[in-house]
């Protein structure tokens, strides 16, 4: 039989002394390395969901921008602090989040190519774009509008009728905010022939 100790032992043997001090700083270096990390990625992630990202992009896109400041998403009689960018068009999950983010990069992509540009948008991307929008926000049930409306606290009797009958009875018609708000924030685009 071999005096030669198996991996195992090997593995869970104590450490020569050089090594002793090494695993606590390696431990505590994978730690901050680690923290930093986090902090980064979290940091990246709240830059990208900033309006002024969004406007980097956005700004000249014929009137994106100023529809969204002219709406009351953004400038309101009550001076409350609106919705911004991503507050509409990006899910607060982290998995939906990332996949959205990942999906936008071709966007940027083209934007960055030249392929997007002020003077194409309205006539070539806009409708497209638009339209993974309401999409997204159909599949979603309008998740991201019910962040902060909430049919069940609507005081309906404070609401036209119309608009309250609609909002009483939105889910069983299976309806959904987009449904009735399409525009509430961009102008809708317009019929390309």
């Amino acid at each position: 039989m071999s005096d030669k100790p198996t991996l195992w032992r090997r593995l869970w043997a104590t450490p020569a002394a050089r090594w002793c001090l090494g695993i606590p700083l390696g431990g505590v270096l994978a730690f901050v390395l680690g923290g930093a990390a986090l902090a980064g990625f979290h940091g990246v992630l709240g830059y990208t969901n900033s309006n002024g990202f969004c406007y980097r992009c956005h700004q000249g896109m014929d009137s994106i921008v100023a529809e969204y400041q002219a709406s009351p998403h953004f400038h309101n009689t009550k001076g409350v602090v609106a919705a911004t960018c991503s507050d509409c068009h990006v899910p607060r999950e982290l998995l939906p989040k990332l996949w959205l983010k990942i999906r936008a990069t071709k966007d940027i992509y083209l934007r960055l190519r030249g392929e997007i540009t002020p003077d194409n948008f309205e006539r070539e991307h806009r409708a497209r774009l638009a339209a993974i929008s309401t999409a997204e926000f159909r599949e979603s049930d309008s998740r991201n509008c019910r962040y902060c409306h909430d049919p069940a606290r609507m005081d309906l009797a404070n609401q036209s009728r119309s608009a309250a009958r609609r909002h009483q009875g939105m889910a069983e018609r299976g309806e959904s905010c987009i449904d009735c708000h399409a525009g509430i924030a961009h102008q809708l685009p317009t019929q390309q022939e």
